[in-house]
């Protein structure tokens, strides 16, 4: 059998749709554009931390998310067993973002205190969980244990933790986190018990393994191998055709949709494809612009946008452009490169979908929406310093 008629007895084989049902199964955190939102994700952990709200699970979800500690590997000196354990029945105090630690777990009668550091895809800011070892010390000089908890997708290690602090690191997968859950979910209340169970899939689906998920892939695999293999060969060359038609379809949209309307004959575009390094950049202007500005929309690792102008037109541009430019704020990651925006300044604020590969039409109409606030800004910017 050819290549063509291994993939297409592939794609009809009961497997494969089983499989296709279930990554397009309803998604309730991807619906509402929160998969990758760690905010998000710390304020569910905190609340199923927290015995007063009205979830139905008590301590007990909490108090087995402290226990499991001594199950995961750790730098530093574990915390004794007998500590992790003595947690039944004391109160905790349960608090977000505290010296912007995500979530906190303070048990002042026992003495002990537990910082979640919450990593779903983000990167480490310079020193920060050594900057949280400190912290935590610095909060609570009398307390005789203290913890810190590193959670991310696959229990990674982190690169910026003091290994000389006194204070532990624990790595913990969200994988970890669902079986927990999985275990007191039974406990909940029914509107709770539905909301754990559409959060266990989420993980399961977009952060972890599961054995559903195991078992789909390999009866596919065990049907299709030879088809299978041509899918994982050109994976690359699949991910990298869909993100070029997609920010070709972008420049096509940005000439016809109806949000553009008012500017269709003055907008001009240079699109940039880096195919071996998977990034895609649309630069986006009006000719009636001072040289210079342009309106990005990228995918490197996050798909975004961003307003901006080169350093090397600063000088020109500080008449023309007095509020982005005294002071300018440099882009956090693009050398060279200076908001033409008051807005952006937090370096999230670019970002619309965080796993840029993952992008949905959704996404599309969100930059293009974002696109056209930007176009306005600079109008409006360039009103009082610039014509024509």
């Amino acid at each position: 059998m050819d290549a063509s008629s291994q993939l297409e007895a592939l794609r009809n084989s009961t497997g494969f749709t089983s499989l296709s049902l279930y990554t397009k199964a309803f998604d309730l955190f991807r619906v509402m554009g929160v998969s990758s939102k760690e905010l998000v994700h710390s304020n569910i952990l905190a609340a199923f931390m927290n015995e007063d709200e009205a979830h139905g699970l008590g301590a007990s979800f909490r108090d087995a998310f402290v226990a499991s500690l001594a199950q995961l590997p750790c730098n530093g000196q574990p915390i004794p067993m007998h500590v992790l354990t003595g947690t039944k029945g004391a109160k905790a105090k349960v608090a977000r973002e505290l010296a912007h630690i995500d979530v906190l777990l303070d048990f002042p009668s026992l003495r002990l205190v537990i910082a979640i550091e919450n990593k779903i895809w983000a990167a480490d800011q310079h020193n920060q969980i050594a900057r949280y070892q400190k912290a935590l010390c610095d909060l609570y000089p009398h307390y005789e244990s203290r913890v810190l908890v590193y959670l991310t997708p696959t229990g990674r290690e982190s690169p910026t933790q003091d290994l000389a602090s006194g204070v532990p690191v624990y790595f913990q997968s969200y994988s970890e986190i669902a079986a927990l859950l999985h275990s007191y979910q039974s406990n909940a209340t029914p509107s709770a018990a539905f909301f754990i169970g559409q959060f266990i899939t989420h993980v399961e689906k977009t952060m972890s393994g599961n054995t559903e998920l195991n078992d789909l892939c390999w009866k596919v695999f065990q049907e299709n191998e030879e088809a299978y293999t041509h899918l994982v060969n050109h994976y690359e060359y699949c991910k990298s055709r869909k993100m070029t038609e997609l920010f070709r379809l972008l420049g096509k949209r940005l000439a016809s949709d109806i949000l553009f309307t008012e500017f269709a004959s003055d907008i001009e575009t240079r699109l940039s494809i880096k195919t071996d390094k998977q990034q895609y950049d649309l630069d986006v202007r009006l000719r009636g612009w001072p040289e210079g500005v342009w309106v990005k929309i990228y995918k490197h690792t996050w798909f975004g946008v961003f307003p901006f102008f080169s350093g090397g037109d600063l000088e020109v541009l500080i008449p023309l452009l007095p509020s982005f430019t005294q002071p300018a704020h440099a882009v956090p990651d693009w050398a060279g490169l200076y908001f033409a925006s008051t807005r952006f300044l937090v370096k999230d604020d670019r970002c619309v979908l965080a796993k840029g590969d993952s992008v949905t039409d959704a996404h599309l109409d969100e930059v293009l929406t974002r696109v056209r606030d930007c176009i306005s800004e600079i109008n409006g910017a360039l009103q009082g310093g610039f014509s024509g």
